[in-house]
């Protein structure tokens, strides 16, 4: 689905419309060419980080489940995804945003095993978050065509696998949430934590700790979320969501910056410091 930006194209009719309000003065000859605006220079290599911090957020379930199998883990992740039920009725938008994060990221690892009621029960999570992030009429659309197909029994999940990606990974990041820059970091932080956990966990299940080096060692994504949580953070109460994702983004900032493999004890702080914030929504 085509998301349409009206944005540009209301403020050059606006400007047409309104670019002076004296009599037109008689039509010269020869008008003089316009001067052509200096276009500020673009930083090409923040620009191309960015781009490849993006693509490495949020791992697809087959990715991740894939790194695994190639260290010898053969837990499935979705199987550690435990039952929750998310309120999501608070004014705290940061709150909401990590929290629909989560909800994708569960929805991503489970689509293939959880039972219909359940699957259905997370998209209404994804559509009431999205609502209330203003996120607008047509990822509502998305998602409640999904959700319907699910409930007739008209989706196959293995290629629901890839729609769900793909919401997740093309769809909600190109949403502008009313202008709240801050909402698709966010979303993403609340994914990437819930990933990490899963990953966490099932690393020490098998006793393999140094498997989780490749997926969680990515300093520069660390950075990504924390230019965003960090941003208007002095407004959020102490005990508030945003502030605890400060504390547990920098403390994994840490640990992804470790040069040795990750040892048993690693694991178990990752694991502590993403249920801590998890415990939270």
């Amino acid at each position: 689905m085509q998301f349409l930006r009206v944005g540009t194209l209301a403020l050059l009719a606006t400007l047409a419309a309104c670019g002076g309000s004296e009599t037109p003065a008689e039509k010269p000859a020869e008008a003089e060419e316009p001067a052509t605006p200096e276009t500020p220079a673009l930083d090409k290599s923040k620009l191309e980080a960015d781009a490849a911090v993006k693509e490495t957020l949020v791992p697809s379930p087959l990715e991740t489940q894939k790194a695994l199998e190639s260290s010898g883990i053969e837990t499935t992740i979705g199987s550690l995804v435990t039952d929750k039920t998310y309120n999501f009725d608070t004014p705290d938008k940061d709150n909401v945003a990590v929290r629909t994060g989560v909800v994708v990221a569960d929805l991503l690892l489970t689509v293939g095993s959880v039972d219909k009621d359940k699957l259905v029960q997370q998209l209404g999570w994804v559509r009431e978050g999205m609502g209330k992030l203003e996120g607008g009429s047509d990822v509502d659309a998305v998602v409640k065509d999904i959700q319907d197909r699910v409930k007739d029994d008209s989706v196959d999940r293995d290629a629901l696998v890839l729609e769900l990606d793909e919401l997740s990974q093309a769809v909600i990041p190109e949403l502008e949430f009313n202008g709240q820059d801050r909402i698709v970091p966010l979303i993403q932080a609340g994914s990437w934590l819930e990933g990490a956990n899963l990953l966490a966990k099932a690393c020490k299940s098998a006793d393999k700790p140094s498997a989780a080096d490749g997926l969680l060692k990515q300093p520069p994504v660390v950075d990504y979320f924390l230019k965003y949580v960090t941003t208007e953070g002095a407004e959020k109460a102490p005990e508030g969501v945003t502030k605890k994702l400060e504390e547990a983004l920098t403390e994994l900032k840490g640990l992804s910056q470790k040069s040795e493999p990750f040892t048993s004890e690693d694991i178990d702080k990752v694991i502590q410091i993403t249920d801590d914030v998890l415990a939270l929504l």
